[in-house]
């Protein structure tokens, strides 16, 4: 009896000893961030906090679900995307100094507010860069448009590739069809120092709000038009007031696909390159998204949300004040006259 009392005891301290061994990584996620993978093997599991400023069903927004979908079908749920859009995390200066810190892993991040980390970035704000939606994504994934990520040196992030929500147009409480309807006219912009640069040299009275606040500035007359991307014209409900398009394609409007450098840094080369590919993914899904989206706008303008729709009646108009601001920005970034180098041959093909 005191032999077999023996054994139980032996065995129920070599199960014990058993189970400490798989809690201290044995089996399942350790503290480590580690997990077995199909074929026994330990392998890095990854969840990537990833923010965008823009609404779900935005370009931007679903870009960075692309990534996430991507990445979980390549590698079996080991590497999974946590989507915060809409600005859950506050703003794009919050997600910028949460990307630096690494409290946030990726982001999608305007050119605007990345031409405040550095001015290179104004690049993608000169206005009239690209003519389609083709030869904006042949200049996003160009060197001269990569090259610009090398310029944010003060932060620490890497760039991966850009995204969009499509082409600035003007949408107005009155016709605008040149410069001259332009003039001392009240619209909404983004406060980006090339964009103000480019609006006020044509003499427009730019006034730069929150875009929560543009409704109710349209209505009451606070502003006569706004300066705008096509998804924000419909996902805004702007059209209720405004009731006048103008399809100028003025400035291509688009975000770069930032993640931490150290959270980089640490990946293995197999797992970069698996990030890397779903971006590549994604910006392809994100310019037919957007494209998209701004074919439905322009053929379904009148019937669908009550527009007139106009067109600027003389381009060339434009074209003094164009090289002014392109003058002004590549004094103050040389790789921006690189990149327009780039632009100017895109767009001639």
């Amino acid at each position: 009896m005191r032999k077999t009392k023996k054994v139980f005891k032996t065995a129920a301290i070599g199960i014990m000893i058993a189970s400490l061994l798989a809690a201290c990584g044995g089996g399942g996620e350790s503290a480590g961030g580690t997990s077995s993978g199909d074929d026994g093997k330990n392998q890095q599991k990854l969840v990537l906090k990833f923010a965008n400023i823009t609404k779900e069903n935005s370009g931007l927004a679903q870009t960075a679900w692309k990534i996430g979908e991507e990445l979980k079908a390549k590698t079996n749920g080991r590497i999974t995307v946590q989507l915060f859009p809409g600005g859950q995390l506050g703003n794009e200066t919050d997600m910028m100094q949460q990307l630096n810190t690494g409290s946030l892993d990726m982001a999608i991040i305007t050119t605007a507010q990345l031409s405040s980390s550095s001015p290179a970035f104004g690049a993608w704000l000169m206005p009239f860069l690209v003519n389609d939606h083709k030869q904006a994504y042949e200049l996003w994934t160009s060197p001269e448009s990569m090259a610009l990520f090398d310029t944010l040196t003060n932060d620490n992030v890497k760039g991966l590739g850009y995204a969009s929500s499509g082409f600035r147009y003007f949408l107005a409480t009155k016709p605008v069809t040149g410069i001259k309807d332009l003039e001392n006219f009240k619209l909404r912009t983004t406060p980006s120092p090339t964009i103000l640069d480019f609006l006020t040299s044509l003499k427009v009275s730019p006034t730069p709000m929150p875009l929560t606040e543009v409704y109710t500035a349209l209505q009451t007359g606070v502003i006569g038009g706004v300066d705008i991307d096509t998804e924000s014209v419909i996902s805004e409900k702007l059209t209720e007031i405004a009731k006048n398009m103008t399809p100028s394609k003025h400035m291509y409007w688009a975000g770069g696909i930032l993640i931490n450098k150290d959270r980089w840094n640490g990946l293995s080369d197999e797992d970069k390159k698996l990030i890397e590919d779903a971006v590549d993914v994604a910006m392809k899904y994100n310019v037919e998204y957007v494209e998209k989206n701004e074919a439905d706008l322009l053929a379904n303008a009148s019937t669908k949300f009550g527009l007139t729709t106009h067109q600027l009646t003389n381009k060339a108009e434009f074209e003094p004040y164009i090289k002014a601001v392109q003058d002004k920005w590549i004094a103050k970034a040389p790789e921006i006259g690189k990149f327009l180098e780039k632009a100017k041959e895109i767009s001639k093909e």
